[in-house]
């Protein structure tokens, strides 16, 4: 009888780490401070939208070169013994984990921590009927003017996402000519993110305040879905030693960064079907146009 040969497994793959998902244990460690019910509330706040900020950095540089690599066909192992796909797929494991904590966190703890003492996230359903009048006439006066909703169909290209930006995807249907049409509009960054309405510390997010008077930015047509999603762009680049001109080949991979190909696209867990809803009805054609505020 001969013995089978036991595949031999280099030492190094079995006490090295992976430098990506090691990358990601910190951004957890940063998530695991907001858990900390010893640290003051509003330290745990920040902890916690810091765990954000890092996993956006994390996406736009060591995702997407592991994206590239992936996308390359490029298959070989690195020191710890992972592909770029091997990677890639415990990275998403590891994150959806951390995303999910993340969100039972600020629903379970912050958020009604923050509501004891005053400080209050809200959405509409919480406002009264004078409140809703005094937010009609803010949306008129601050929001609207600054909003350019864009229509996707034929002969018109689909518009541009910048990166990390936050986003209204609508679907509206035209009623005289029964078709759908996919719409999106941009939530301004120059207006804050959080509207304090009232004087009883609420405040409610502007992508909610924006979802609730989209009437007003598409009249005539019957809205049947709205959902707000947000991309991120491959932010990594790099620059030659030996460029004739140091500063100007910065400045070019600068301005290439803003359309580096997508690596994320964050959509609420029910919206899932909006993206490829979104695909299907920017080739139908429709007469109608949005209404824009901007001027």
């Amino acid at each position: 009888m001969t013995a089978k040969a036991k595949p031999r497994t280099d030492p190094a793959e079995r006490t090295l780490l992976n430098r990506e998902l090691s990358h990601l244990e910190f951004h957890a460690r940063v998530l695991e401070l907001a858990t900390d019910e010893r640290l003051p509330l509003l330290e745990r706040v920040q902890f916690c939208a810091r765990f954000s900020s890092n996993l956006d950095e994390f996406f736009q540089v060591r995702v997407a070169g592991l994206l590239g690599q992936a996308e390359a066909g490029v298959t070989v192992r690195s020191a710890d013994g992972l592909t770029p796909q091997q990677a890639l797929a415990r990275i998403r494991e590891r994150v959806l984990d951390l995303s999910a904590l993340q969100s039972r966190l600020w629903k379970r703890e912050l958020r009604p921590a923050l509501a004891a003492e005053g400080i209050t996230v809200g959405g509409i359903e919480d406002l009264g009927p004078k409140e809703l009048e005094k937010l009609e006439r803010r949306f008129e006066r601050e929001i609207y003017p600054v909003l350019t909703p864009l229509a996707v169909g034929p002969g018109q290209p689909f518009p541009y996402i910048s990166g990390l930006s936050l986003s209204l995807a609508i679907f509206a249907e035209d009623p005289d000519a029964g078709e759908e049409r996919f719409a999106r509009v941009k939530i301004p960054e120059a207006l804050p993110r959080f509207f304090h309405l009232g004087g009883r510390g609420l405040y409610v997010p502007l992508e909610q305040i924006i979802a609730h008077f989209l009437p007003s930015l598409f009249p005539g047509v019957e809205i049947l879905e709205r959902a707000v999603f947000r991309v991120t762009r491959d932010a990594d680049f790099e620059v030659s030693d030996d460029a004739d001109d140091l500063l100007e080949a910065v400045e070019t991979q600068l301005r290439r960064r803003r359309f580096g190909d997508v690596v994320r696209v964050e959509v609420p867990t029910r919206r899932r079907s909006t993206a490829s809803r979104a695909r299907s009805t920017s080739r139908s054609s429709s007469s109608w146009q949005p209404s824009t505020g901007r001027t």
